[in-house]
């Protein structure tokens, strides 16, 4: 699997819907932080994929801020983390690319990521196909909306029983709008949440999820599923915008929402609204994954580098570590130079607040 590609070679069949495919990959990166970028330029090599920087940005006019944000007092950092979103965003429309993947470049991934790609896809089509030979009936009863009290159902990726897609692996671009797949945590939705399905789509024994008590970020697949499963739904309650695909309505939505419409959270809290449906804003539609198939990673030197945004204290890390990766492709640096395949399991080890 690629990630990056021309969508033109995407065909609708299973077979051709793999390797798994968008047109671009942007990476969103501070041009002086060099560290980050060599240490992404590395992982993207050994991992096959070709990502195009984008600059992050540092000097934001609050004058010419979409209506709220000059009264909120945004910080810098936030600021500058908005308008670098919104760049890609722009990008992307500008190009008129059907679909593009967008990174922050201190994000890590497991070095099995083609294969999770392959079966996040499989489980993404699940929930956003129609059923064969209709085009408004779905696998999800609960969709478009939940009824009162009505509970999610589970399904299973290795039963192929919705319509092929045309234009995306994931399900065609008509029918989703973001798939967040690195974040900081998230929710199931709920029938409570009244705009949101619940359908969740199961991909279980997967050997590339940690054991249960390494998962972090208060996620909620380690209370209600059996050890080394994945899951697939609505988007719900997410923080931190590591790692999405986003198709072009996708882009111009958000670029609309966030950079023309209304400005009034910090960056990733205002992505959450837009796939919720919330703080007066109409509802993206937005896949979401747990766990995370992308983290923060965090290397070996003071954790006040770790962040341009944060503050992580001045405390020195000893070991590099990704939360919930198990075969980190930024840790196993040393073992993929050199060829080497007895990988570094990290997710055995615990490394408290990061």
């Amino acid at each position: 699997m690629t990630i990056c590609s021309d969508m033109s070679e995407i065909k609708p069949s299973v077979r051709a819907l793999t390797p798994v495919k968008f047109q671009k990959i942007f990476v969103i990166s501070l041009p002086s932080r060099f560290d980050h970028r060599d240490s992404m330029s590395l992982a993207a090599a050994f991992s096959g994929l070709q990502v195009e920087y984008v600059d992050g940005v540092t000097n934001v006019s609050r004058d010419l801020l979409p209506p709220g944000g000059k009264e909120k007092h945004l910080h810098d950092g936030g600021l500058g983390a908005w308008r670098a979103h919104m760049n890609v965003m722009r990008k992307i429309v500008e190009q008129n690319l059907a679909s593009a993947f967008v990174l922050e470049d201190d994000v890590d991934w497991d070095i099995r990521v083609k294969s999770e790609m392959q079966d996040f896809a499989k489980a993404s089509r699940l929930l956003l196909q129609p059923l064969p030979g209709t085009t408004d009936q779905f696998l999800d009863p609960s969709y478009p909306s939940p009824s009162p009290g009505q509970k999610p159902q589970d399904f299973d990726i290795t039963k192929e029983v919705t319509q092929l897609p045309s234009s995306s692996p994931y399900g065609d671009l008509d029918h989703w709008d973001f798939l967040w797949v690195g974040h900081c945590g998230t929710q199931f939705p709920r029938a409570s949440d009244k705009n949101t399905p619940l359908g969740r789509a199961i991909i279980s024994n997967d050997e590339t999820v940690p054991e249960p008590q390494h998962i972090s970020d208060n996620q909620e697949v380690t209370k209600q599923y059996p050890a080394h499963t994945r899951v697939v739904s609505r988007a719900h309650g997410n923080v931190c915008t590591l790692a999405y695909g986003v198709s072009q309505a996708g882009a111009r939505r958000f670029l609309y929402e966030l950079g023309v419409n209304k400005m009034d959270k910090a960056t990733d809290i205002m992505f959450r609204s837009v796939c919720d449906g919330s703080n007066g804003r109409r509802q993206g539609r937005c896949l979401t994954v747990q766990p995370q198939l992308f983290n923060h990673h965090r290397p070996v030197g003071s954790k006040s580098t770790f962040s341009d945004i944060q503050n992580h204290g001045n405390e020195y890390n000893e070991v590099p570590y990704t939360r919930n990766v198990r075969w980190s492709t930024r840790v196993n640096f040393p073992k993929l130079v050199n060829g080497e395949t007895d990988y570094i399991d990290y997710s055995s080890r615990d490394f408290g607040p990061g």
